[in-house]
């Protein structure tokens, strides 16, 4: 469900640890799509390959398509994820919520 633009994912898999975590929420504003996207934003793409992914964008080529990249060593290289185009954007993370560390007894 999309409220005002805005929707919560949940994350799973590691490329964005440790800045974003497994397991843990992201909001995503939709509207996002519209504006500029800039390096270092992070952002919800559906990749033609891989489907879903959180990714933080490394740049934007002369050519407007946007090359992504992981937070962590073991995820897929930008090389090998290749460019996405605006329109395989579907919103920029606007806020994380990690997930609550369980209690020790």
């Amino acid at each position: 469900m999309t409220l005002f633009g805005l929707k919560i994912w949940k994350v799973t898999g590691h490329s964005m640890f440790p800045r974003i975590p497994q397991h843990s929420y992201v909001l995503v504003g939709h509207w996002y799509t519209f504006k500029k996207i800039k390096p270092n934003q992070t952002i919800l793409i559906n990749h033609p390959q891989y489907g879903l992914l959180i990714k933080t964008v490394a740049i934007v080529d002369k050519n407007h398509l946007i090359w992504c990249k992981g937070e962590n060593a073991s995820s897929i290289a930008v090389e090998k994820l290749g460019p996405v185009s605006k329109k395989q954007i579907i919103g920029r993370v606007l806020k994380v919520f990690l997930k609550p560390l369980k209690k020790q007894l």
